[in-house]
């Protein structure tokens, strides 16, 4: 069954979505990427955030594109993103995606308006410029005003910010246009009785798209192929990923992972366990079939040159000597020279770019019950936060002094400081400082967790 996915908000305040589509706020960035969507599904991005909340990135997009999903746009920010994405797929609807598309138009905050909060329906506090462009035009062909009094109109609300453009407002125009402040009050409460609304109006035939049974039409193959995989885009979607079962609301799966990596005791071990199956399909793939009984990762680091067989006898002695720089001392005294380099390329592991290092973890632990007990943890947490932000507004969790971060980390760990950056290699961190960073949100539920 597809799912038709809307974004919209102030474009058409009050609307009520026909049966099928699902109806979601202005779209911000991380939005697309955390919708759960599947062949045959269509989006349709009518508004979106980008003063509050960070914008719907071209890449994000793009991304949803490349899984074969439509992307419509129109009004607003959809209007906006179609006009620079239309040849790599995304579709555009609408008049004011053809000004932007036709450069009769340039500027974003044409589209820009203030509003309410949804509770209010998103009720409009202001008008969007391409509003008034057409509310003049249409006064313009009905005799009320001339082209030249549109225009400098348009030119001095251009010039303001849009937060303060409406059509009562038109006499305070009057010392940047040049036009008496009692032609441009009767032309203001013109407009206002006459009020034509582009954005809606597109806004509702991108719905009418929706509602078909085939809305994308024939999607443009992108010039440039596949989009590319970068550590970025891997970011976003770590980042827009949620824990099965859990709604926007939730802190997200990564946060779930960070509450494993920082405070599980078995994480170390199944990272690694993780990293040297990686190495060894990679062997397998790459170097071909290994003997019998051969360890499978360690003769990767073999093949690629990293170190030499550590079963040859006639090894020179210093041949290893690198080790001591990724081993504890008990580690390099142990004398296992296996395990030691087992360590050595778990703690060295870096993901290749564009795939990031969360989303290997991620897919195999989002099924598991300790994932879903760190997602509660995780959860708890971050509402913990919210509670002394009332009652102490000046706490943040960056004032929180980076060694009793250290010190809850190594008493968790059981390390010591000398040996503190191995141990965050171990759990996936480039470096201790990292893990104290990571675990900022974490610590005030945590240090106060009864121990049990």
């Amino acid at each position: 069954m597809t799912t038709r996915y809307l974004f919209l908000g102030p474009s058409a305040p009050g609307f009520v979505p026909p049966p099928g589509i699902v109806l979601r706020p202005p779209v911000a960035a991380g939005d697309l990427l955390a919708l759960p969507l599947a062949p045959g599904d269509t989006v349709g991005i009518v508004d979106g955030y980008f003063h509050q909340l960070r914008a719907v990135p071209h890449k994000e997009i793009l991304a949803v594109l490349d899984r074969g999903v439509p992307v419509l746009g129109a009004a607003s920010t959809g209007a906006l993103r179609a006009a620079e994405l239309d040849t790599f797929g995304m579709r555009g609807v609408g008049q004011v995606y053809e000004d932007y598309r036709c450069g009769r138009i340039d500027a974003d905050d044409e589209v820009a308006l203030l509003h309410g909060p949804s509770d209010s329906g998103y009720r409009p506090m202001s008008e969007p410029l391409v509003n008034i462009r057409a509310g003049l035009a249409a006064a313009v062909t009905e005799g009320v005003c001339t082209q030249t009094t549109a225009d400098r109109i348009i030119e001095a609300l251009r010039s303001i910010p849009y937060p303060l453009r409406s059509y009562r407002r038109f006499p305070e125009l009057a010392g940047t246009s040049g036009l008496d402040p009692e032609e441009l009050a009767a032309l203001g409460r013109h407009c206002a009785r006459n009020r034509r609304d582009v954005k809606r109006g597109d806004a509702l035939a991108l719905v009418e798209l929706l509602r078909a049974d085939s809305p994308s039409g024939d999607r443009a193959d992108c010039p440039g192929g596949p989009v590319p995989r970068t550590v970025f885009l891997a970011e976003w979607e770590n980042r827009s990923r949620r824990p099965p079962g859990e709604h926007a609301d939730h802190p997200g799966s990564r946060a779930a992972l960070r509450v494993l990596q920082l405070f599980s005791p078995d994480f170390p071990a199944l990272r690694r366990d993780r990293v040297l199956c990686r190495l060894a399909r990679e062997c397998a793939e790459s170097c071909g079939p290994q003997p019998t009984g051969t360890d499978t990762a360690i003769a990767h680091g073999v093949h690629r040159g990293v170190y030499p067989d550590p079963d040859d006898d006639h090894r020179h002695p210093d041949d290893f000597a690198f080790l001591r720089s990724w081993l504890t001392g008990e580690e390099t005294a142990g004398g296992d020279r296996q395990q030691q380099l087992r360590l050595f390329l778990s703690r060295s592991f870096e993901i290749e770019p564009g795939t990031g290092g969360d989303a290997m973890l991620l897919d195999d632990l989002e099924p598991t019950a300790d994932f879903a007990q760190a997602a509660r943890t995780a959860a708890a947490c971050h509402r913990f936060l919210d509670e002394p932000s009332i009652s102490r507004p000046d706490f943040t969790v960056d004032r929180i002094l980076p060694e009793r971060i250290a010190d809850l980390l190594l008493e968790q760990w059981g390390g010591t400081r000398t040996d503190a950056e191995l141990h965050a290699l171990d759990r996936g961190f480039d470096s201790f400082a990292a893990a104290i960073e990571a675990a900022r949100p974490y610590y005030p539920l945590i240090k106060l967790a009864p121990r049990t």
